[in-house]
């Protein structure tokens, strides 16, 4: 775990508690930040503070924040004494915040509407059984595949959902800028040994908890161009371990091994295989184990011809 550690927080009484906490680590982010501020302050909801955590950057991030600061007092802002990483900055984050709910917005993305996070924290107030809401995905930069979700608002089970995603071998509720949760189950933080996948083993985290509602409303973007790390990781060609560690991480637990489909041991053994290939020996072959003869083959050909399985619970009533 990273050393470094959180500015305090500012102490308030609670009838002053703060409903947001918008979270905005950087890390040489001046191309797009302005964009990113923008957005957030532009905001129509009033019961939310801004904390961004500059992690050392050595671009004109830290002068465009302070500009900021100095014109918004609900922009509160510090400079790491040395680059941590985005998983390690997010932590950081992530302990200064003192809202009821968490929403990150990356550096390179932006809220969509002034009534963004008014309408994330309203499914969240309406429904308190739900731990993560995230908004139908929307991307910048780059064509939006086809809606994930083809459906309106839905609220469904969380370990339901993990399910789904580990399912069809994709995150389907999206980045953090898409997503808001609530804080006091997120206490853990980041598990730090992920770096791409961070956001979505604390989706995993966090929707072992309760539920989790997909609003059909874009309400946030992902900016997706070529100076991300996991472009440059791409380009580099350097293998993310994140996939085979997520895999024995949930795979360990109970409750997901009784209630693996025979989709999700034929999905996880498949791709794990594809891309790791001896390295995720062990984990497969004890999925393998669990297939019924020949389903492997059976499952390769739907595989193949079949569209994404989603099975998600009750439509949302609209508000």
């Amino acid at each position: 775990m990273n050393s470094i550690a959180a500015p305090p927080r500012i102490k308030r009484s609670a009838r002053s508690a703060l409903k947001i906490s918008v979270l905005i680590p950087v890390y040489n982010g001046d191309r797009y930040l302005a964009e990113c501020l923008d957005s957030v302050l532009m905001q129509d909801f009033p019961e939310m503070e801004i904390l961004i955590s500059d992690d050392n950057s050595n671009d004109g991030s830290r002068e465009l924040i302070a500009g900021y600061a100095a014109r918004d007092s609900r922009i509160r802002w510090w400079k790491n004494p040395r680059r941590v990483g985005l998983t390690a900055n997010s932590n950081i984050c992530l302990r200064a915040a003192t809202g009821e709910y968490i929403k990150f917005v990356h550096q390179d993305d932006k809220l969509l509407s002034p009534s963004a996070l008014r309408k994330y924290a309203a499914v969240l107030d309406a429904h308190p059984t739900v731990v993560l809401a995230s908004s139908r995905y929307h991307i910048t930069g780059k064509k939006t595949p086809s809606a994930v979700f083809r459906f309106h608002a839905s609220l469904c089970d969380g370990r339901r959902m993990i399910l789904n995603c580990f399912e069809n071998n994709n995150n389907l509720i999206g980045p953090p800028s898409l997503a808001m949760f609530r804080r006091v189950l997120a206490q853990r933080g980041f598990d730090e040994r992920f770096e791409g996948g961070m956001d979505f083993e604390m989706w995993c985290h966090l929707l072992q908890q309760g539920d989790y509602v997909h609003l059909h409303e874009p309400l946030a973007t992902w900016r997706v161009h070529p100076n991300q790390q996991t472009a440059q990781d791409r380009r580099a060609g350097t293998q993310d371990p994140d996939p085979l560690l997520l895999m024995e991480t949930y795979y360990a637990e109970p409750w997901l091994r009784k209630a693996a489909s025979n989709r999700l041991l034929f999905i996880q053994s498949y791709y794990l295989q594809k891309k790791f290939g001896t390295f995720a020996g062990d984990l497969t072959d004890q999925m393998m184990a669990r297939l019924p003869r020949h389903h492997y083959a059976w499952q390769w050909l739907k595989h193949k011809t079949s569209k994404p399985i989603l099975n998600l619970g009750r439509k949302l009533a609209p508000r």
